[in-house]
């Protein structure tokens, strides 16, 4: 559950020149991590609400058909998926001054389309317990899930918000633009996001976010770690909890963007409560308007959740110059997981292309190379082929 790129007004879709460092305005850097505002090209009705309402959505359904023919016995080696992905911002209370009082709101799904994909004990993407997943937003094989219902209140001009309630934590902290969004992107949660941040969702939780001038920003993060999908999110007694934060800075005249994580958690085992704690970083750089490179890297002590180790990176490319919209992805990552056992690192190769069709379709197949599924040599390496029809609207 991902949302669009968050720093839009310094990176735009691969083809505008960054504009955030010398031209933005107290709140950008905010409203670009958290709203949802019209694009060029959307219908005149969805302006209208944005500007009349304060009502601002984004939709994504897509169909997916994946392959493998190295899948673990008794699993099945096709995913045969229909996905959803929509997120809400309704402005409950207007302030033009401030930014006003906002109630956010998350739905995804995923769903088998025939006998086999309709069984989750079955599902490809399953036979894959391993540092990354084949497609962060299958979640099973027949689960609507609501990761996120908030509400979200900005003050100081704008230049400060507090979002608390069910929190999505993935919604704002890492969020790297050219491989965060699964149905447009990248599908192997290696990419969407840092595996040791391990960052949680559908628990109660609180943000607190900080414009520190125009080129940067800070967030604290706070969030149980008690509750799953479907839960009540009041229930539970477990003293599990996540703190992190992230420091954000464009620079080289807002070409690049560059984000620190620390993170300190605790998790309650049947032998007492741990402490984990470490670090993530990224940084996203466009290169020229056709090429946009990104790197991930993290490093966790003690770790119980997520992994020990890891590092990623990739380009989005746009080879056709009248193809403005459409462009080639490759990235590759190595993880190490968070037990003595996970001495073999599991490697990770992703290739994908974006074809958009028009303003509300596009075409995108991917091809996944796992080595060392679940860190075990013995397992034979992981093929994956896949390709998506995504309706964005």
């Amino acid at each position: 559950m991902k949302i669009k790129p968050i720093l839009a007004l310094a990176l735009t879709a691969l083809t505008a020149t960054p504009t955030i460092a010398q031209d933005s305005t107290p709140g950008d850097l905010l409203e670009a991590i958290n709203m949802y505002t019209p694009e060029e090209g959307d219908p005149a009705y969805k302006v209208k609400a944005n500007e009349l309402l304060g009502t601002q959505w984004y939709v994504d359904m897509a169909y997916g058909f994946w392959h493998t023919s190295n899948a673990q016995p008794g699993y099945n080696n096709n995913a045969n998926v229909a996905l959803i992905h929509a997120l809400l911002n309704q402005r409950l209370i207007r302030d033009s001054v401030n930014g006003g009082t906002w109630l956010r709101f998350e739905f995804s799904g995923s769903w088998g389309l025939d006998r086999e994909s309709a069984q989750s004990d079955t599902l490809f993407s399953d036979a894959f317990g391993s540092a990354t997943y084949p497609h962060t937003d299958i979640y099973g094989a027949h689960d609507g899930v609501i990761p996120e219902l908030a509400i979200m209140h900005y003050f100081a001009g704008k230049r400060a918000a507090v979002i608390a309630g069910m929190v999505n934590m993935t919604n704002y902290f890492d969020c790297v633009w050219p491989a965060n969004d699964s149905f447009s992107y990248f599908v192997n949660s290696g990419f969407v996001n840092s595996t040791v941040l391990s960052l949680p969702d559908a628990n109660l939780g609180a943000i607190l976010q900080v414009e520190l001038d125009r080129q940067s920003y800070a967030m604290l993060g706070f969030t149980r770690e008690a509750t799953t999908y479907g839960d009540n999110p009041f229930s539970g007694n477990s003293n599990s909890y996540l703190l992190v934060g992230e420091y954000g800075r464009t620079i080289l005249g807002g070409d690049a963007t560059i984000r620190f994580n620390p993170f300190f958690r605790q998790v309650e085992t049947e032998t007492g409560n741990h402490s984990n704690f470490g670090l993530a970083a990224s940084i996203e750089y466009a290169l020229r308007d056709e090429v946009t490179l990104f790197a991930r890297a993290g490093f966790g002590a003690n770790q119980e959740y997520g992994n020990a180790f890891d590092f990623s990176c990739g380009a989005n490319i746009k080879l056709i110059p009248s193809r403005e919209d459409d462009f080639l992805g490759l990235a590759m990552g190595v993880f190490k997981g968070c037990t003595p056992a996970d001495n073999n690192r599991e490697f990770v190769a992703e290739a994908m292309y974006s074809y958009q069709v028009n303003d509300y379709f596009k075409v995108v197949p991917h091809i996944q190379y796992i080595a060392n599924p679940a860190y075990d040599a013995d397992n034979s390496d992981a093929v994956i082929m896949g390709v998506q029809g995504v309706f964005s609207f």
